[in-house]
């Protein structure tokens, strides 16, 4: 083998994982917009407030992509939900 062709095995699986590794931030900034939007939903159940975590968590937890599943689990998923509701109850009390 020459180095040519080793230099191009190893650009090609460093371009891979960049995309993936990229892929990833993309999907998980994604998601913590959608959590935002899932604690406003779960606001509205009539349900105590860990009931409400879990609506939002599973609404968000299913917009995870399934090669991703394995990489973002349920529970960086709750930390995605909560700090959105942590953010959401700061900026509420900052309003009164």
């Amino acid at each position: 083998m020459n180095w040519s062709y080793i230099i191009s095995i190893v650009l090609g699986v460093l371009a891979a994982v960049a995309s993936f590794v990229g892929y990833y931030f993309y999907i998980r900034s994604k998601l913590a917009k959608a959590a935002t939007g899932a604690v406003n939903d779960a606001e509205k159940e009539d349900k105590t407030g860990a009931e409400k975590l879990q609506i939002a968590v599973d609404q968000v937890y299913a917009l995870v992509p399934a090669i991703l599943k394995t990489i973002i689990s349920r529970e960086i998923v709750q930390g995605l939900v909560q700090a959105a509701f942590d953010k959401i109850e700061e900026y509420a009390k900052k309003q009164l």
